[in-house]
């Protein structure tokens, strides 16, 4: 316990404005807020966002009080309740039994061994992708790895050639995003029951969206044992207690939830990671070295040759700490429950950043370096358990790690075994934070062709 507290006292945080508190320095840039409340007020912070009493923590003890060892005592923070209008109730948002249940549903596909009969499909995607590019040519990075992972993802997990979609849906979601972006505003619920040009924009979009989702499960419902895809088990799926299956709108909300893991996370993780990259010169030529030599004029990676990817596999884990696609976790306490030397009320919103632990200077040196070769198996096993979690943690972690971990891999090698990537100068590039962490404009870049 910390000298001169006790567990009924509050943690030190900035006091804000009547009624709303810190809302608007918090909705200004919350990565700035956040980062630089835990610098002035240390490991818990204590502040409001409107209603919400939020307790900001920031040490690997305590993330691992919320995400493993107390779990049972808090439930999902009202933030995330607020994509229900967009993802419904599929992994990302649902609670309790439902939870558990669409989890143990939907796990065999994630399995390693079922993973890795994507990995044709990736890199064959990858390789169609950079195939269009021309030596000297200028490309916005973001774009074609946004849609190059929107592509993966419907083909490996619903067998679904979305090419001919790819266009309505990238539009789509980006209006969507617009309203991920103000999920932090106290008015975003009553905003969607207005009829502003704003809230006929984003029902034009879900509607958009929901017709290819639905036409996806309709085709496949029509045969559902032509496919053994995520889309064809959970159409065969049962409930071993009730004997029920899903209905098409508790489909719906799982395909919206992965296409979106499967497409915005993804395309951050492979957009920051090559942005990374292409400031660093030495770390370039080694990821080129390391995939040239393994491909061996093979006209394409596969499966076996993750494993082999081991500078790789460091580079994508220094991209993923310093901007984790899911930058922020938030648990509403069910009843009081203690975290460190305080108290946390019932109700309380406990609040985790991935993207501030990810750089605090006591687990990492030069925390704003890119620096992948600190990775070694060493310096991971030093690591304490809580400070780095860019997949989550506990019952809630990510189900398509592997999934992820294996495309980012494989997508790396496929686009540096071949070209070089030059960032266009004079941009100004900042992550953007709204349900992931995504650039704040495209990334360009100009291609050039390996000597």
């Amino acid at each position: 316990m910390l000298p001169g507290t006790s567990r009924t006292s509050r943690p030190p945080g900035p006091r804000g404005l009547p009624l709303i508190g810190e809302a608007r320095s918090f909705a200004r840039d919350p990565l700035a807020f956040l980062s630089g409340a835990a610098e002035r007020y240390g490991d818990i912070v204590n502040f409001r966002l409107g209603r919400l009493d939020v307790f900001f923590v920031r040490h690997p003890d305590y993330v691992r009080e919320v995400l493993f060892a107390q779990r049972a005592s808090f439930t999902l923070s009202p933030l995330r309740r607020k994509l229900i209008p967009v993802l419904g109730l599929g992994l990302l948002t649902s609670e309790g039994e439902l939870h558990s249940r669409q989890r143990r549903l939907m796990q065999p596909v994630f399995r390693k061994s079922r993973i890795e009969t994507y990995a044709a499909c990736m890199a064959d995607l990858s390789r169609r992708m950079h195939d269009r590019w021309q030596p000297g040519s200028e490309i916005d990075l973001s774009a074609e790895i946004m849609r190059l992972t929107i592509q993966v993802a419907a083909k490996a997990l619903f067998s679904h050639d979305i090419e001919d979609d790819s266009d309505v849906v990238e539009r789509n979601f980006d209006l969507l995003l617009d309203y991920f972006t103000r999920l932090m505003s106290p008015f975003l619920s009553l905003s969607l029951k207005l009829p502003l040009p704003s809230t006929a924009r984003f029902n034009g979009a879900l509607r958009s969206l929901d017709a290819v989702i639905y036409r996806m499960i309709e085709n496949r419902a029509a045969n559902p044992s032509a496919g053994d895809d995520l889309l064809s088990l959970l159409l065969r799926a049962t409930d071993g207690e009730t004997q029920a299956q899903m209905s098409a709108k508790q489909l719906r909300d799982e395909l919206v939830t992965l296409l979106v893991a499967g497409y915005e996370t993804s395309a951050n993780v492979n957009a920051w990671t090559l942005y990374l990259i292409a400031q660093s010169p030495d770390a370039d030529r080694r990821l080129h070295e390391e995939a040239r030599s393994l491909l061996a004029g093979r006209p394409s990676f596969e499966a076996a040759d993750v494993e082999g990817l081991a500078y790789a596999r460091q580079a994508v884990s220094e991209g993923l700490r310093l901007y984790p696609p899911g930058w922020f976790i938030g648990r509403e306490a069910l009843a009081e429950v203690s975290i460190g030397p305080y108290r946390v009320p019932k109700g309380g919103l406990v609040l985790m950043s991935q993207y501030v632990m990810h750089r605090d200077p006591r687990f990492y040196e030069e925390p704003g370096r890119f620096l992948p070769e600190r990775w070694t198996p060493e310096f991971m096993t030093r690591l304490p358990r809580g400070a780095y979690f860019p997949f989550s943690g506990g019952d809630r972690h990510c189900i398509g790690e592997g999934f992820a971990w294996q495309e980012a891999l494989l997508i790396l090698a496929t686009i540096l075994e071949r070209w070089k990537l030059e960032l266009v100068p004079g941009q100004q590039i900042r992550p953007e934070p709204s349900v992931t962490l995504r650039p704040n404009t495209g990334i360009r870049m100009v291609v050039r062709t390996r000597r």
